[in-house]
């Protein structure tokens, strides 16, 4: 089992950078904002560095100074090219 799970936490591990290619610099989206709220943002830098995987995408909220902008994780962030979160909705039922 253990050699299964480490193979799995490999393939989980590359998710966010295959993620991530689905979305492109200058593209607008809804970001999660420090406060946990959705606002509009665009996308300013995608990385691939292995040091961003948990927050690979950096996002400039519309209306804000570039001082507000963060690097988010793909959870944070919400767009049609993105896959919905899955299990959410079912672990609350």
């Amino acid at each position: 089992k253990t050699s299964s799970q480490l193979s799995e936490g490999n393939v989980c591990s590359d998710l966010p950078f295959k993620m991530a290619d689905k979305l492109e610099v200058g593209m607008k989206l809804q970001a999660m904002y420090s406060d946990g709220e959705f606002y509009p943002a665009t996308v300013v830098t995608i990385s691939e560095s292995q040091k961003r995987a948990k927050k690979p995408v950096k996002v400039h909220f519309v209306g804000y100074t570039d001082a507000e902008d963060t690097w988010l994780g793909l959870d944070s962030l919400k767009s049609k090219r993105l896959p919905k979160p899955a299990g959410k909705a079912k672990a609350k039922a």
